[in-house]
């Protein structure tokens, strides 16, 4: 069992189940990734390199997506592989997924929410050698690259966020999620646009009320990347038995993220 320090933010997502005629939600999810709290190692002071910061992180992001542009890449875990594409019209997401995945970030790292019939999410939890890589990286959150073009579709890969007081909707550079979703009756659409003060579009209404996805986080979170192989895993991911807080009871490891092409 890996030993984490806690990372509490707010990924406020609401899951439906339609049974009958009833509708009922889900409370809202949080993550709390404490399991076991962890004293970080204790290093010498040095002068602060050139970090990644919420004033440079699109200069940075985008300079370092120009050296990096890699879109294919293989997540490994427990459960199987999945392979993602990563879109180029969200840049700055597609570099900082591209970043932490040659960095060694998520090795060692777990699912930390997994709901059936929603999403599983991992990459949000801190073993030390996160907590080194974070440090010579820097603190920062991602400006949000929403989009219609992108929508919680059923293999979607998107971004968490912290909701409190984050009215940009600016993305966690840490965590993410894949979708494994359900289908919308259009009443429930209409409760989420009354809810969300979100219009959904035609297209949109079309796909969730004929196919599976999270429809109910659009405009929420950016959408930057999708499954393109192996998404027979994401149910094995999320049918799993969990606590309170949505966490598996069995840890799910991200083995290790592998940039391809």
């Amino acid at each position: 069992m890996y030993k984490f320090s806690l990372v509490l933010f707010v990924l406020i997502i609401s899951a439906c189940n339609l049974a009958s005629d009833k509708t009922t939600e889900q409370s809202a999810i949080k993550i709390d990734t404490a399991k076991k709290a962890i004293t970080p190692k204790q290093v010498e002071k040095e002068v602060a390199p050139d970090l990644i910061n919420d004033e440079n992180v699109k200069e940075k992001l985008l300079a370092y997506g120009k050296e990096n542009p890699e879109t294919v890449v293989e997540i490994y875990t427990t459960k199987g592989k999945v392979t993602v594409k990563l879109f180029n019209d969200t840049p700055l997401h597609r570099a900082n997924f591209i970043m932490m995945a040659k960095k060694g970030f998520y090795e060692g790292s777990v699912f930390t929410r997994v709901v059936k019939n929603f999403m599983a999410q991992g990459g949000g939890t801190y073993n030390d050698k996160q907590v080194d890589i974070k440090k010579q990286i820097g603190a920062y959150t991602i400006p949000n690259e929403i989009t219609r073009k992108h929508i919680h579709k059923k293999g979607a890969l998107g971004a968490a966020r912290g909701y409190l007081s984050n009215p940009d909707k600016r993305s966690d550079p840490y965590a993410f999620y894949l979708v494994e979703g359900m289908i919308y009756p259009k009443e429930m659409l209409t409760h989420y646009e009354m809810k969300n003060n979100y219009t959904f579009s035609p297209e949109q209404v079309d796909y969730y009320t004929k196919n599976p996805g999270a429809a109910h986080i659009d405009g929420e979170h950016t959408v930057f990347g999708e499954i393109i192989e192996g998404f027979s895993v994401v149910p094995k991911l999320t049918n799993v038995r969990t606590d309170s807080r949505d966490w598996p009871h069995d840890d799910i490891l991200i083995e290790k993220v592998v940039v391809v092409k």
